[in-house]
Order: C-alpha cells, then sequence, then structure tokens
C-alpha cells in the first residue's frame, strides 16, 4: 500500500469564496433583556394576595386552647394590683410598690404606709400617691427618685415623660394645682375657687408637661355645668391670661374622666358624650360623639378608646354593646357581649380584654373573638408576650408565659 504525502493543501481562489454560501452564525441574547410589564404586574398582584390571606387569617383565627410555656411561683397579698410597665411587671398595695421581671426577679421595691393607693405613668417614670393623703412618691426604671409631701390632701397626680408632676389638692372646698419637677422643685402653682370657676373633678397632663387639662363641674340653681379648661406652659401660652389658652362649657353634662393620649391629644368622657381634641395651641374639637346610651365603663390606649352601654336587640333582650373608635373618632368596632365582666380594656396591643377574674375573653379590633378560657385560678392580670400568640397571665399563686393554641 502506497503512503500520502501533503505536499500542499488546496487554496480556494477568491472567484470560489465569492459563490460559498455564507455561514449563519446563532445570535447570543442580549444581557440587557426584560420579561414583559405584565410579569411584574402578575407578581405584585400574586403578593398583595398573599399578604391580604396572611391578614385575614391572623384576623378570624381562633384558639380555645393553651400551653404553659414557663411558670414561676408567687407569693403576693391578695390585694395587690398589677400593670406592665417598660417590658416588666408593677405591682402595688397599700404596704407599697414592687417593680420586677416576668420571672419574679426584683428590679427594686419601696415600702410606704397608704390607704388609698394610686399611680400613674409616662415614659420611664411612675408615681404613686394616697387619694385624700399627702405622700407622692416618684420612680423610674431604675427605682426611687424623690418624694413629694403636702399639707393639703391630693385628689389627683399626674407624671410626664421627663418626671414632672402635676398635682390636685382640695381643702376647704378651694382646690390647688401644682406642679413640681422630679427634685421636687416647685414650678407652677394657683388655685381655684368654687364661686369662680367650681370644683375640679379629674386632671390630665401632656406627656411634655407643658399642657394641662382639667374638667370643672358647677352648680347653680340644681344645674350641673361642666367646663374644660386647656392650660398651656409653653412662651405662646404665657401670653394668655392665667396661662388659660381654651375652655369649653358644656352645660347639663358631667365629665368625669380626661386624658391626653398619643401625640398629646385629649380625649374627654364626659356621661353622655365623648370629645377629642386636636393637639394644637388652641386645643380646637376634632370631633364630638353623642351616645344616647348610659355608658357603663370607658377605656382607652394610646391608639383608640371605646365604652360599653346597654342596648336593646330585636328581641327585647338588653344586652352590653361594646364600641371601640381610633383616635380620629372613626368607630373600628361594635361587639355585643353576652357574659358578664368585672373589667373591659385596651392592652398595649390593641386588643380588647373582657374578664370577669377567671374567665378571660380576647377580641381584636375586628370584632373577633381570638381566646376565650374558663381558669381554675383567679386571673389577676393579662399583658400581652413577644408575639401575637405568647400571653403573661398574673394568677394569684403564680406568674405564667402561655402560648395560645
Amino acid at each position: 500500500m502506497e503512503d500520502f504525502k501533503i505536499i500542499k493543501i488546496p487554496e480556494q481562489t477568491e472567484e470560489e469564496e465569492q459563490q460559498q454560501e455564507p455561514i449563519l452564525k446563532r445570535r447570543e441574547p442580549e444581557d440587557d433583556y426584560t420579561p414583559p410589564k405584565k410579569r411584574y404586574i402578575f407578581l405584585i398582584i400574586l403578593l398583595i394576595l398573599s399578604i391580604v390571606a396572611v391578614i385575614v387569617i391572623k384576623i378570624i383565627s381562633t384558639y380555645d386552647d393553651y400551653e404553659e410555656i414557663k411558670t414561676w411561683e408567687r407569693v403576693d397579698a391578695g390585694e395587690s394590683t398589677y400593670s406592665s410597665f417598660q417590658g416588666n411587671v408593677l405591682k402595688y398595695s397599700g404596704d407599697g410598690i414592687f417593680y420586677t421581671s416576668y420571672d419574679g426577679s426584683l428590679i427594686w421595691n419601696y415600702t410606704y404606709d397608704m390607704t388609698n393607693p394610686a399611680i400613674d405613668t409616662c415614659g420611664s417614670y411612675i408615681i404613686a400617691y394616697d387619694k385624700k393623703g399627702s405622700e407622692v412618691d416618684i420612680f423610674s426604671t431604675k427605682g426611687f427618685v424623690n418624694q413629694i409631701s403636702t399639707n393639703i390632701p391630693v385628689v389627683d397626680a399626674r407624671v410626664a415623660a421627663q418626671g414632672t408632676v402635676a398635682l390636685l389638692l382640695q381643702e376647704n372646698n378651694t382646690s390647688y394645682i401644682q406642679m413640681y419637677d422630679k427634685a421636687g422643685t416647685l414650678l407652677v402653682s394657683g388655685e381655684i375657687h368654687p364661686e369662680n370657676r367650681g370644683f375640679p373633678v379629674s386632671m390630665a397632663l401632656s406627656s411634655d408637661a407643658t399642657k394641662l387639662l382639667l374638667s370643672i363641674i358647677n352648680v347653680n340653681g340644681g344645674d350641673i355645668t361642666s367646663e374644660l379648661v386647656f392650660y398651656d406652659f409653653t412662651d405662646k401660652g404665657k401670653e394668655e391670661v392665667d396661662n388659660i389658652v381654651a375652655t369649653y362649657t358644656y352645660i347639663g353634662t358631667l365629665i368625669p374622666k380626661i386624658e391626653f393620649v398619643s401625640k398629646d391629644k385629649a380625649i374627654a368622657f364626659a356621661d353622655k358624650k365623648i370629645i377629642v381634641f386636636n393637639n394644637n395651641l388652641r386645643a380646637t374639637v376634632a370631633k364630638e360623639i353623642n351616645v344616647s346610651e348610659e355608658m357603663k365603663s370607658i377605656f382607652y390606649n394610646d391608639t383608640h378608646f371605646g365604652y360599653v352601654c346597654e342596648k336593646a336587640v330585636e328581641d327585647g333582650t338588653v344586652v352590653n354593646q361594646l364600641n371601640v373608635y381610633n383616635l380620629y373618632g372613626l368607630k373600628t368596632t361594635t361587639k355585643e357581649i353576652t357574659e358578664s365582666y368585672t373589667e373591659i380594656s385596651l392592652m398595649d396591643n390593641s386588643e380588647i380584654l373582657i374578664s370577669d377574674g377567671n374567665t378571660i375573653t380576647i377580641c381584636n379590633l375586628q370584632g373577633f373573638e381570638k381566646f376565650k378560657y374558663t381558669f381554675d385560678e383567679k386571673i389577676y392580670s393579662v399583658i400581652p408576650g413577644v408575639t401575637s400568640r405568647r400571653y403573661y397571665l398574673i394568677e394569684e399563686s403564680k406568674t405564667a408565659e402561655i402560648g395560645l393554641k
């Protein structure tokens, strides 16, 4: 067999190259290719529907049982009152005040002797005072700060976020308003005589201590008149006579409760109406809610407020009706309450707590019943936990962290 030898590779002439068909190359996709807009719209709609579904499921979810996650044994006096404060538990009675963690570990305590103790909190400050007494004690989350002693009985007391204290004192039909800083220095002092204005029955202090609100009752010829008086202690308020920037008079109306809530908006709870005020110099009225039925109880927190009244249903049965509003005065909840209760409140997470001591019912702001259970022990307080299904129960003999299921 003969071997092949490559001597020279044949080359194409120019004429042959021109006669050949061009080779087609595959076109690579460009880097900046974008999917159609319809795909983005579909993904956005899908995301919105998923969020709505999660919210709806959370609103309508109900739980009829619970599990104890942690428990801490506790020995307390039966007359103690409990509340949550800055992530811990505040307990007070006529013998003293205790600030503890949920597991019962003592942060600080202070002993006193009070016949009718009451407290007020704002920011990181607490005051404990004896109604009709002469002692007002100031505390922070770190413990005792100062004590204010008065020669005139204390009717009401309020504390601001920086520790400023406002006192309403009464003696011999004359009322006195005094304000102190946390060091005990007198800042404001005034008198209210019944022949001039009437008798103050309630007081509210703004969180920055620049605004003070009084509800004053006057009785002339058997007719009751309530007056709301707004004081302003800023430079603009000092330009007004006695620092009074606004007054509102309500004939035939009793206003036993007033309060400053979130962003220092004032709310007044009267016997037949609720008035919400704007947070401006003249405290203009933002909303008046007229209530035809008698209000059996009121409640509020920094985002909502409400009341319970009796109402007849179609078959003539009289039931309790719960009504909740936001701070714009818009109703968010109307719900019939068939069970008996001793307490209705808005918790810090804006859920509604209905309790008779042993049976606890928790509802959301949409009126759906989230949890209902009858406990063997008396429940003194229910405090929301870190998640929507966690709560702390202050019971007679223990504190329990529970999870709904």
